[in-house]
């Protein structure tokens, strides 16, 4: 909106207008104040969009004070007619103002302006000195005591006196003055745009005499008179030279005499629209200047000679130059308006691209993108540009004929003198050629040549980023030195040919064996080196380097040879068996010898600590594998007692492992390498099917409504061919589906998997009931539970250990019972202890108690003996 207008109080705010009400007279003085601003707006011939803006304003806050109004009156005029009129009176203005702000399209605008004026006078008057003092007067009057008919019967009194009077003479006043001070801001306004026009036309006939480079010339060709707004210059000279009959052109350059006399001639003859010559002078220094010479006859006589003839003489010498320049430059040029449309291209960029100005003219230079780049990088190429006003790269294009090449690219923008965008220049090179040889030769300083892996130098350098990056993530990595056993007997017996070939393929096979994150090298000779990013435990590392010694261990066929290999593989890991690139390649290297003298074809960690911890991990594994085999694996369950009935309905199957040296394993030691190694779907696979199996015999010989509850990992989740082995199993063994409880954590179903919801749904078809294992440990949030029908939330033992003497505890317990029973879901708390801790999830309504206080797990025979039987 514009600021810069003169606001005139046409409406001056007076005291009398006062109602004694502080709320309703600042606001009352916020209107006055809008008011003033669009009668200055009117007055001053503000554009249609200020006017709608003013209008909106007014509208606006008359209703946010009318409102205001009626909530102070609505406590004092409760059904009274007083109250409902006034009503009227704010709806009315309200409506009025919307039909003047539409009178503006229909009639005169000065017939507009006055017909506001007036009626803001009016209304102003009338409802603040009127009705608003008149209703304010008996709220004044209820507060001191008052009864709401006197208060109203004092009112009348009151405005009906001297008041009456004040209101005639200040509607008459406000008629006189604003219809005087509008005529005196219209007349300010108009006086003003008139001072500006002239003002503008002055300044762009001084901004053309003032300009060094132009030279106004103005010619009487009967008197044979110039006037010259430069005079002196070498341009006076070229202008009165080509009057005078063009007997001397001594500074006009002799290739162009001829050219400058015929187009001068052939205007004034009235063969041409104007008169356009461009040709060169001689300078004081002895340099040649370009001039651009353009004019027009402004006047002829009865005859059609020329009488008076009106031009203009530009200097052009640096736009020539510049033309010269871009027009012989080896480098491309491209020129663009300010909507980055292709205006003008120079020979180069046909010769680079192929294209020619026909083929491009009009659009943009995207005509030339090759599709390798994506948007993101423009994006970040528009935004530089437009915070620095110029851009550098290098591009990937496309020449006309489908070739791709790279740019060396350069983007300048230039503006007006407005500071907005007029053109945009584009300068580039093409530079494939350069990129080749510059990228052969880093290939040559940072990779091996025979096997295209990156070599000693680009490892280092790849180790030391790798230490920078663990630092700040806080994640180890772990470096692999991988040499070839008796490698060196191969190249002596058979020949480096051959030797090469192994290497070669050595190389191929260890890629096949890591992930795309890890970084393979050639260290020389025989030796390999191997980066393990990001490595959260050593089992992907055990994992990785078996892969690599038994692939190398498989055959090689070289020239119709068969040749075996064996690798030794030395491990060390940052940050705890070393802070330095150096460290870390001495300790892998040491190990990888101690994984020789142990009898090769074998790996080793450098720290014994890690070797001890890995070589148990590795032989946990080896008896998982066993154990399978062996049946070493058996299936306890604990009780679940409804805490009403005090009966165990269900119980949780939960594995146990009896090691045929080490005894009952703990399950926190095996079940996680389990799902590491991916051998927990094959174990949870069997206990699945076993207490399937065992809930069928307890239901036929104990409780038809027995429950067996079954965790599920999420690995098996992501397996897909386990759900129709488990739906299979069901129908083999004639079990009602409703004898089966799926536990499952809350990351399953936070991860949105599509084959979790699959199995979930089957599970529901079939009548399998889902729980929530160790609810409010994880993210525990309420749309997954509404989502995947849940039907039993699991309270982790963290809470219930806390019950007692944690009064935060006991309060987040309390609430998920009471949540969980809002959504229909049963409440199962685990982990219980002792009595106190019954009590307490007892009173507050949990639906079943697990735990100690009534058994630990047992074997199905045991716990069929004493809690069935």
């Amino acid at each position: 909106m514009n600021k810069n207008i003169d606001i005139f109080e046409i409406f001056p705010w007076d005291s009398n207008f006062e109602t004694g009400i502080e709320k309703i007279d600042e606001q009352h003085k916020k209107l006055v104040e809008i008011l003033n601003r669009l009668a200055a707006h009117l007055a001053s011939h503000s554009n249609i969009d200020e006017l709608n803006d003013i209008f909106d304003e007014l509208a606006n806050y008359a209703d946010y004070h009318f409102k205001t109004e009626e909530g102070v009156w609505s406590q004092y005029f409760e059904n009274d007619k007083w109250f409902t009129e006034h009503e009227k009176t704010h709806g009315s203005f309200l409506d009025e103002v919307v039909a003047i702000k539409e009178n503006k399209k229909h009639k005169a605008f000065d017939e507009v302006i006055y017909e506001i004026v007036l009626f803001l006078a009016q209304w102003l008057a009338y409802h603040i000195l009127d009705t608003d003092k008149r209703m304010a007067k008996v709220v004044l009057e209820i507060e001191a005591g008052r009864s709401l008919e006197d208060a109203k019967k004092h009112s009348n009194e009151f405005m009906n006196g001297s008041i009456k009077t004040l209101i005639d003479t200040v509607l008459k006043m406000y008629s006189d003055i604003s219809t005087r001070t509008l005529d005196l801001m219209r007349e300010k306004a108009l006086r003003i745009k008139a001072e500006k026009a002239l003002q503008k036309s002055e300044e762009k006939w001084k901004f053309i005499l003032d300009n060094s480079d132009e030279s106004i010339w103005d010619c009487d060709l009967q008197k044979d008179q110039a006037c010259i707004s430069q005079e002196g210059s070498v341009l006076d000279k070229v202008i009165t030279n080509s009057l005078d009959q063009f007997d001397n052109f001594s500074q006009i350059h002799p290739d162009d005499i001829e050219r400058v006399r015929k187009d001068f001639l052939a205007h004034l003859k009235g063969e041409t629209e104007f008169y356009y010559n461009k040709h060169r002078v001689l300078r004081k220094d002895g340099s040649w200047n370009w001039i651009l010479s353009r004019g027009k006859v402004l006047k002829r006589n009865e005859e059609g000679m020329a009488e008076r003839i009106i031009g203009i003489h530009s200097d052009i010498t640096e736009r020539e130059l510049s033309s010269i320049i871009y027009q012989n430059s080896s480098q491309a040029m491209f020129i663009c308006d300010q909507n980055n449309k292709i205006i003008s291209i120079n020979p180069a960029f046909t010769e680079i691209t192929q294209y020619k100005l026909e083929d491009v003219i009009g659009k943009d230079p995207n005509i030339l993108a090759s599709g390798e780049l994506d948007e993101e990088f423009y994006q970040r190429m528009w935004s530089d540009l437009f915070k620095h006003d110029s851009w550098s790269g290098e591009v990937i294009n496309r020449r006309k004929d489908g070739e791709l090449y790279i740019q060396e690219l350069n983007i300048n923008v230039v503006k007006n003198p407005q500071g907005l965008i007029d053109h945009y220049v584009g300068l580039f090179s093409d530079i494939s050629e350069k990129k080749k040889s510059e990228d052969l030769i880093v290939k040559q300083a940072n990779f091996d040549p025979l096997t295209d892996l990156e070599n000693r130098r680009m490892f280092e350098k790849r180790l030391l980023e790798a230490i920078s990056l663990s630092n700040r993530n806080k994640l180890p990595f772990a470096v692999l030195f991988i040499d070839l056993d008796h490698f060196k007997d191969i190249n002596d017996t058979l020949g480096h040919v051959v030797g090469d070939s192994i290497l070669i393929q050595v190389a191929s096979r260890i890629k096949k064996e890591i992930r795309d994150t890890d970084v393979l090298s050639r260290f020389g000779g025989d030796e390999f080196t191997l980066l393990l990013s990001n490595i959260k435990n050593t089992t992907v590392i055990d994992r990785i380097a078996q892969n690599i010694i038994d692939s190398i261990k498989k055959p090689f066929e070289v020239q119709e040879r068969t040749l075996h290999l064996s690798a030794s593989i030395g491990i060390t890991l940052y940050p705890d068996d070393g802070r330095d690139n150096l460290s870390l390649l001495r300790n892998a290297d040491q190990a990888m010898y101690q994984a020789k003298h142990s009898g090769r074809s074998k790996f080793n960690y450098f720290t014994s600590h890690m070797q001890e911890l890995a070589q148990k991990r590795h032989t946990m594994l080896n008896d998982m594998h066993n154990a399978i085999k062996e049946k070493q694996f058996e299936v306890y369950y604990q009780p679940i007692v409804d805490t009403l009935s005090g009966k165990v309905v269900k119980a949780e199957a939960l594995v146990r492992w009896n090691h045929p040296q080490n005894g009952l394993v703990s399950p926190g030691e095996f079940i996680p390498l389990a799902e590491e190694s991916g051998l927990i779907v094959e174990i949870g696979g069997w206990i699945y099917k076993t207490a399937v199996l065992q809930v069928a015999r307890w239901r036929e010989l104990y409780d038809p409504q027995f429950k067996v509850s079954i965790n599920k990992s999420p690995i098996q989740f992501k397996t897909s061919q386990t759900l129709a082995e488990w739906m299979a199993h069901i129908d083999e063994t004639g079990v009602d589906g409703t004898s089966v409880i799926i536990e499952v954590t809350e990351s399953i179903l936070m991860e949105e998997d599509e084959l979790v919801k699959e199995k979930l749904l089957t599970f529901r078809e079939k009548g399998i009931e889902v729980a929530i294992d160790d609810f409010g440990t994880g993210y525990s949030s309420l749309s997954y539970l509404k989502k995947f029908d849940i039907d039993y939330l699991k309270i982790d033992k963290s809470f219930v250990d806390n019950l007692v003497t944690s009064q935060q505890d006991k309060v987040l317990s309390e609430a998920m019972i009471a949540m969980a029973h809002k959504l229909d879901i049963q409440v199962i708390a685990e982990g219980v202890e002792n009595a106190e801790q019954k009590e307490i999830l007892t009173s507050m309504g949990c639906d079943f108690i697990q735990g100690y206080i009534y058994s630990k797990p047992l074997p199905a025979k045991e716990f069929e003996r004493v809690f069935l039987a």
